[in-house]
């Protein structure tokens, strides 16, 4: 569930049957009343299958936004969200050499990779949160991504990480998340200082509106 007001429909960016086929079973299985591991369990095959096919992406969805919120050129597309904007999918485009800040996700979901290559870093928030701004990391996992690989979001496990493309063309990895990920205030981390605040990463395609109430940290 969530408290950011609903759309009028389901917003679709992008059209192609095989995308819309996908969206469908995804919300027929996340309809479920399962556990969310169970959930991304059932929906890995489809989302597998998603990923080794390359002609449902339309390019312009595939390419670096140099007016990134989230810096160096990072593309946020959106590429569906549904009315009660609680699923979202959305294509992340990273060029070379660039790197995410560390953040958080604040949903279950699964992430893979569609182009490219990339190195993730995965933390572990260790703190309790009840200093203003403070937050203490430690690294849980570093590890290599090549096309067609993925994990799971099953907050707090996996939620928060970093990623950089070390391919010499821009990665392309498709979200697959339980809430409105780019509209919704969540969490940027800044190891070296013990460091957070909040941010909220937007969509490359899809202006969010101003809001006063967001997530403290």
């Amino acid at each position: 569930m969530t408290n950011l007001e609903p759309l009028p429909a389901d917003e679709w960016f992008i059209e192609n049957p095989d995308f819309r086929s996908f969206v469908a079973t995804v919300q027929e299985i996340s309809n479920k009343p399962n556990h969310r591991s169970e959930t991304l369990n059932e929906i890995e095959p489809y989302f597998s299958q998603l990923l080794s096919q390359q002609k449902w992406l339309p390019e312009k969805f595939a390419e670096p936004n140099p007016n990134s919120q989230m810096g160096g050129g990072i593309g946020q597309w959106l590429l569906y969200r549904s009315q009660d904007r609680t699923l979202t999918v959305f294509s992340l485009v990273i060029p070379p050499g660039s790197t995410t800040p560390v953040h958080d996700h604040l949903a279950w979901g699964l992430i893979g990779l569609y182009q490219g290559e990339q190195s993730e870093t995965v933390y572990r928030r260790v703190d309790n949160g009840s200093r203003e701004a403070i937050a203490d990391l430690e690294i849980v996992e570093e590890r290599q991504l090549q096309p067609a690989d993925f994990y799971h979001l099953l907050p707090p496990e996996g939620d928060i990480h970093a990623v950089k493309t070390i391919s010499k063309t821009a990665s392309v990895s498709i979200h697959l998340l339980g809430n409105d990920t780019g509209y919704i205030w969540r969490h940027q981390f800044q190891p070296e200082t013990h460091s957070v605040k909040s941010f909220r990463s937007g969509y490359s395609n899809a202006p969010c509106k101003e809001e006063r109430n967001h997530v403290s940290i």
